[in-house]
């Protein structure tokens, strides 16, 4: 009786053992890499901009150039420019964003904040500390495509640098963003890129 009461002690033991060991592993190897891609957060509203011509609005996406966005186009005037063109540094440049609503995962008008920043001409590109806040601008997004143009001050150069259109509202709210802003570009149907060359005129 007390040899089986032993036997019955150490299975006990060894079970509990394994499932300590068990959830110790399982712990480290499902551990979320420190940037991994952001995941989409529900959302009621989808007002998206695209990152080729071919996008639809899905996520992630793997087309390229996702740093030529068709949707975000710098103009010289106020004028809506139909091709994005060379910033002049110390003069009124013009951003130039079309949002889409709905996207594939919404529907209805949004009302929320479109958010410019951009990069140090031959800067990195590290979110969000390689990043300026440029200008903000709160916009209602009704069903169909909605053009906004707000002026651009400051333009810095002459150079190469980088430009992001920031969707964010209540109803679609941008994802927990990573460091990597290729990730979070192809990850967000909210983020378009453009790359941006400027000149002294």
């Amino acid at each position: 009786m007390a040899i089986s009461g032993r036997r019955a002690r150490r299975a006990a033991l060894a079970l509990l053992t394994g499932v300590a060991l068990a959830a110790l592993v399982g712990g480290t190897t499902v551990a979320a890499p420190v940037d991994a891609p952001p995941e989409r957060v529900r959302s009621v509203t989808d007002v998206w901009m695209r990152d080729v011509t071919a996008d639809v609005g899905l996520q992630p996406h793997w087309g390229n150039a996702i740093w030529a966005s068709p949707d975000v186009r710098v103009c010289r005037t106020p004028v809506p420019c139909d091709v994005s063109t060379t910033a002049v540094v110390g003069a009124t440049n013009y951003i130039k964003v079309q949002l889409r609503n709905p996207g594939p995962y919404g529907s209805g008008t949004d009302s929320g904040v479109l958010r410019f920043y951009r990069t140090d001409p031959g800067g990195g590109l590290v979110w969000p500390t390689a990043w300026t806040l440029v200008t903000s601008v709160t916009v209602v997004v009704p069903p169909g495509v909605t053009t906004v143009l707000v002026p651009w001050v400051g333009v810095p150069g002459p150079g190469h640098f980088e430009l992001l259109a920031v969707w964010d509202s209540v109803d679609d709210p941008l994802p927990l963003l990573g460091s990597d802003i290729a990730t979070n570009v192809r990850y967000s149907n909210n983020i378009a890129w453009r790359g941006v060359d400027s000149v002294i005129v």
